[in-house]
């Protein structure tokens, strides 16, 4: 899920400090703008520790996560922290907005699609409605007063990569108070807060054309908030000439299709984060509905044309959207 971010030049009276790392399956990178020096290294500590925390939580690939052992234990009650119930509270706020189509359970069909590109052949009808069977958040048990978890059934899974980084965002955000002005950047899910160093004061956040990583289709201005985007050209499948999106409608067990990215803009990381994959899977037409329903969620939808040839009218974007996103001056029918 990526955006561009576009680090302004600190003023003269300023000190700009930033600071990067590896985790959660790409780079965080923390950038903030003060005049106390020690301070500022101490709130940069503090967001990533706050990030770190998060994937030792909430990562697929760490056997002691709370995500882990909710599915080594899918028929029974597992405890696990006030954060995971929180941001499974809020996936299933997604779950309910987009009509089922953000699972965070769809684990087992991505699991079988992966397999099947792998093999070179595409799932046999049968086995994709027997991973169907596995996926459903509605099955799912989210006991916030005993902090537990069920999933439901044997063989379902757990995978929160659609809104972890987003809510790490934001947990690193309130760990980093006291900072004046700030950027935090974990893999393209990009949160300002404060004023920008910029001359205006504002943040400008790029969006990346979808089938060209090296252009920008336009910009995003903000006072504060976050920025995400969901696209096939990241994360995706190739079988025999034809590209496959690593983001699978579990109402068909089909990969999803029709949209090349979705960005969302929102006051929150975790808003931001699980927005952009519900407006993808969604489409356009629905996902800018459900955005201007809510009022506080920007929209930027790309459709396919199917050639690759992105231009305008491709382009939709919600009633919030409209007023914070320009395209770049270069971008052309390309």
């Amino acid at each position: 899920m990526a955006a561009i971010s576009c680090t302004p030049l600190p003023k003269p009276s300023q000190i700009e400090i930033r600071r990067a790392w590896p985790i959660m399956g790409t780079m965080l990178t923390i950038t903030v703008w003060g005049t106390d020096s020690l301070e500022m290294l101490s709130a940069v500590q503090r967001g990533h520790a706050a990030v770190i925390l998060v994937d030792s939580l909430m990562s697929s690939y760490r056997n002691t996560s709370d995500v882990a052992r909710i599915a080594r234990s899918p028929e029974s009650p597992v405890r696990v922290s006030k954060e995971t119930i929180h941001v499974l509270l809020h996936a299933r706020e997604y779950w309910g907005l987009s009509g089922g189509l953000f699972d965070p359970t769809a684990g087992p069909l991505t699991t079988l699609w992966k397999n099947a590109i792998a093999s070179g052949t595409l799932p046999a009808r049968q086995s994709i409605d027997s991973a169907r069977a596995l996926t459903g958040l509605g099955q799912a048990t989210i006991d916030s007063a005993r902090q537990t978890v069920r999933l439901g059934k044997k063989g379902m899974t757990l995978d929160l990569g659609g809104i972890a980084k987003g809510y790490a965002l934001d947990l690193a955000r309130k760990e980093m108070r006291g900072t004046s002005a700030g950027m935090i950047d974990l893999g393209g899910n990009v949160l300002v807060f404060g004023k920008s160093p910029a001359e205006d004061g504002k943040w400008r956040i790029g969006i990346v054309h979808p089938r060209d990583d090296q252009r920008l289709l336009g910009f995003v201005t903000l006072d504060s908030g976050a920025v995400a985007t969901s696209g096939d050209y990241e994360n995706f499948f190739v079988l025999h000439g034809r590209r496959y999106s690593h983001l699978i409608d579990v109402t068909t067990g089909m990969p999803s299709r029709g949209v090349l990215s979705a960005s969302a803009v929102a006051p929150t990381g975790e808003w931001s984060d699980g927005m952009s994959a519900t407006l993808m899977l969604m489409g356009a037409c629905a996902g800018i509905r459900v955005a201007d329903s809510l009022g506080t969620v920007g929209a930027v939808i790309v459709n396919d044309p199917g050639n690759g040839a992105v231009t305008r009218d491709h382009v939709y974007l919600s009633a919030k959207a409209a007023l914070l996103f320009r395209f770049t001056p270069a971008f052309t029918e390309r």
